[in-house]
């Protein structure tokens, strides 16, 4: 089996640098930059913007390309007055209350009222190839390790100037959106796509673009993808959850050609297990989905890497995810980071200096 090829999508907030709070210099920055590898694009809040990967065959170049993308989109930010920030949600202040002035977010904010405002959630999503027809199955079988993707890049502890408890707060406020969370156990890609259909049918969403499950068949691409993350805090910690993605989906593809089932893990267990993943992150209190036992957030990152290895040696990713994942171990998550930053100098304003800096590291 070949190696399925990856790319990454990154959403970033962009910040005045005295007030540190977000301003609405995403706006503009797309006309801006230009490379013929990425794609930089507006998002909901004017105070957000993305980039894009390419395809990508290897970590290596995934991770030349997600920092190149970072330093344009920071070069940029300061051109516009402003500082480029990965962080989950905005630690200082509110986005501004209103929608990036596009047809399709115009309509979003018609149909969806407060939901589209004062947003500024910032997200990680990770797309892998996968043969047409099989994207429904396989997220079948990635649905079990979701929290434990959620922990690796957990980076969101503070909102509007106050610790929220949660290293990922950006996985509460998400939550708030239909669809958004884990999705279903599908028997079938037609069950997947009747149960699609009913929903853009009794208007709960616009079309397929607004599933917002934390792993879906990509809305625009032949990929699954996952998208349960906070954008990271380092492009390390971005390339050590594609790493882990692509491990699962892979494992995932020769269990279906094997003829194996996917396990059947509880919708409610599940969600539970996110929630309190999001809770806890690395360092906290999480529970196993699979077991339903008390578990660390670390403990189920080591299972995840352990199931994972086999198809990290066949893609040559072994050696470097395990370097990246010594490196989380060393120093903690977005999460942790930012609260030693608060733990230090008591000012959530220094926590977000800090990770403007850690941003393009």
């Amino acid at each position: 089996m070949a190696v399925p090829t990856l790319g990454v999508e990154e959403e970033f907030l962009t910040v005045d640098p005295l007030t540190r709070e977000p301003v609405p210099a995403g706006a503009g920055i797309p006309d801006t930059v230009h490379d013929a590898d990425l794609d930089f694009q507006l998002e909901l809040s004017p105070a957000q913007v993305e980039t894009a990967t390419g395809v990508c065959a290897d970590l290596r170049g995934l991770r030349e390309q997600l920092a190149r993308g970072r330093r344009r989109l920071a070069d940029a930010a300061v051109a516009a007055g402003a500082r480029l920030l990965a962080t989950g949600v905005p630690p200082l202040g509110d986005p501004p209350a209103r929608t990036s002035d596009t047809p399709r977010y115009r309509e979003m904010g018609r149909r969806y009222g407060a939901l589209t405002t004062r947003t500024g959630l910032c997200g990680c999503h990770v797309h892998v190839a996968v043969p047409i027809g099989t994207a429904v199955q396989v997220s079948n079988f990635l649905r079990p390790w979701l929290p434990a993707l959620t922990t690796v890049t957990a980076n969101s502890p503070f909102f509007d100037g106050a610790e929220t408890g949660y290293a990922s707060w950006r996985s509460l406020l998400w939550s708030r959106w239909p669809l958004a969370g884990p999705p279903p156990y599908f028997e079938s890609e037609r069950h997947y796509r009747q149960l699609v259909a009913e929903l853009i049918r009794g208007g709960v969403i616009m079309d397929q673009g607004m599933i917002y499950w934390f792993v879906r068949p990509s809305a625009h691409a032949p990929t699954v993808e996952v998208r349960i993350a906070d954008v990271a805090t380092t492009v390390d910690d971005a390339v050590l959850l594609a790493g882990l993605v692509r491990g699962l989906v892979t494992l995932a593809l020769r269990d279906l050609e094997a003829g194996r089932p996917a396990p059947t893990v509880g919708s409610e267990l599940l969600r539970a297990a996110c929630w309190q993943a999001a809770r806890g992150g690395l360092a906290g209190r999480c529970v196993d989905p699979i077991s339903g036992d008390p578990s660390s957030g670390w403990a189920m990152l080591d299972r995840l890497h352990a199931h994972v290895r086999p198809a990290l040696v066949d893609h040559g990713d072994d050696g470097i995810l395990d370097t990246l994942l010594g490196r989380l171990r060393s120093r903690g998550c977005g999460a942790d980071l930012q609260r030693a930053d608060h733990r230090r100098t008591g000012d959530v304003r220094a926590v977000v200096d800090a990770a403007i800096g850690r941003t393009t590291s």
